[in-house]
């Protein structure tokens, strides 16, 4: 019981820092291109990736959450249509936890650095 709690944990903070990565590429990409196209008005760029980092975060859990909802069912055991999708099952066996398991879990930094930048956001800009 004790090595898979620990397998799990492991798995949960190596989606947590892919996904902590991903968050700060897409937020500083966002950044980048509005401070850029808004001619150098940092506030704008803020407010970019603020938006673009919640919105993400929001998809990415109700995807992942969808993903949850649904990934018990059984499908039909026809030939065009196999029992288990082999994508499914490899990302399970190279992650170590379900696609929508480790969606929902990766939004949760798209969030929380959304929060951040939004926070910095109203405390800089007003």
């Amino acid at each position: 019981m004790a090595e898979k709690t620990t397998k799990a944990l492991r798995s949960a903070a190596r989606v947590l820092a892919y996904g902590g990565v991903a968050a700060l590429g897409l937020a500083a990409v966002a950044f980048v291109f509005a401070l850029l196209s808004h001619g150098l008005d940092w506030s704008a760029g803020l407010d970019w990736a603020r938006k673009l980092l919640l919105l993400v975060g929001a998809l990415c859990l109700i995807t992942g959450g969808c993903g949850l909802f649904v990934s018990g069912r059984d499908r039909p055991s026809d030939a065009v249509t196999p029992h288990e999708d082999d994508t499914f099952r490899m990302f399970w066996h190279e992650v170590g936890m379900p696609w929508g398991a480790a969606v929902s879990l990766a939004s949760i930094d798209f969030l929380v650095l959304g929060t951040v930048v939004d926070l910095v956001y109203f405390s800089v800009a007003g």
